[in-house]
């Protein structure tokens, strides 16, 4: 009955770095990217090519107008909801958690959503979406490591069945993280770009490359897309502590001056990473930049925010984000 034929809807809309050059298929290599779409009908499932990906498998998160969040495994169709009254429905779809450790940058992109379409209920029809999502009065792109990823925010979490082994893409909660949780409270839609065990230099986990060489692409071969937001973030630096300071700073302002050549009209925040690793190298990449004409580079120092684990919970990631949100809202 929910096995029909799935179409990628023209009506929805992405957020998220997702390589939308072929049609018929959406790909996205980065947790915390999601889709937004309206639909009449009495059900609606999602549909994935999982043909690359290999146990443990992505894990999604999803809403049905203002229903609770919903959680399960990435499989070939999941269902999101049936039952469905009259009218329109909305659902907004995020891929939840990867496993970061699994190929994500060169091919084959094992830890990747393929998303190939909604199938939804006979009689059922796609609605043009809400002018918010089109119009989106303030964007944000989040550019960082697996903290910025959501990597362990759900420590201990067992997914949706308790006896479910406790993996990476179930640990990781892209929504739960200080990211989702500064943009929900800034109002914003938004692009959260994490890869763990990276640095502006160093190669992370999954052979992702180091932040300057991969900011545009969306992976190996996928080159960045059109994508203008309103504010960029920086948390970059916990996983660099050995490189000098003098360097540091250096390839923090030629990083800088790339997201300026990218996004011209940007406020770009370097934050101080939460547990304080090169505080005063930022700092001073921040005022270089400023020194060389850029009013719209800011510093925010996090110092006294946070003294839990390197990789913050749910709890931890929650009062990030209110103190991030009030940060930035000094500067919007």
């Amino acid at each position: 009955m929910y096995d029909q034929r799935p179409v990628l809807p023209k009506e929805s809309v992405f957020f998220g770095r997702w390589d939308r050059r072929r049609r018929e298929r959406a790909i996205t290599v980065n947790s915390g990217s999601y889709l937004y779409t309206r639909f009449s009908g009495a059900w609606i499932a999602a549909h994935f090519d999982v043909s690359l990906n290999q146990a443990p498998f992505p894990t999604l998160a999803w809403q049905i107008n203002d229903q609770p969040w919903q959680e399960a495994e990435l499989s070939s169709s999941v269902l999101l909801g049936h039952g469905l009254g009259a009218g329109v429905h909305k659902v907004q779809l995020m891929v939840r958690g990867l496993d970061e450790h699994q190929s994500r940058w060169k091919h084959p992109l094992i830890a990747s959503v393929t998303f190939t379409g909604f199938a939804i209920a006979d009689g059922g029809t796609f609605h043009k979406p809400l002018s918010e999502w089109v119009h989106p009065k303030l964007t944000m792109e989040f550019l960082g490591d697996s903290i910025t990823e959501g990597v362990v925010v759900q420590e201990g979490h067992a997914g949706v069945d308790p006896g479910m082994p406790f993996t990476w893409p179930w640990l990781s909660d892209a929504r739960m993280s200080y990211v989702g949780r500064t943009a929900v409270l800034l109002g914003a839609e938004y692009r959260q770009v994490g890869f763990g065990a990276t640095g502006l230099m160093l190669v992370g986990s999954g052979d992702a490359p180091g932040a300057i060489d991969a900011f545009n692409a969306f992976y190996a071969g996928c080159p960045r897309d059109s994508w203008q937001p309103h504010i960029v973030v920086v948390n970059q630096g916990t996983n660099e502590p050995g490189i000098p300071g003098q360097k540091y700073t250096e390839h923090y302002v030629h990083y800088l001056g790339m997201i300026r050549a990218a996004y011209r009209k940007a406020m770009i925040v370097g934050l101080c990473p939460f547990n304080g690793a090169h505080r005063d190298d930022i700092r001073k990449a921040v005022k270089k930049r400023v020194s060389l004409g850029d009013k719209r580079v800011v510093f925010i120092d996090t110092a006294g925010w946070y003294d839990g684990p390197l990789h913050p919970n749910v709890e931890g990631s929650a009062m990030l984000g209110k103190k991030l949100a009030v940060a930035i809202k000094q500067f919007i």
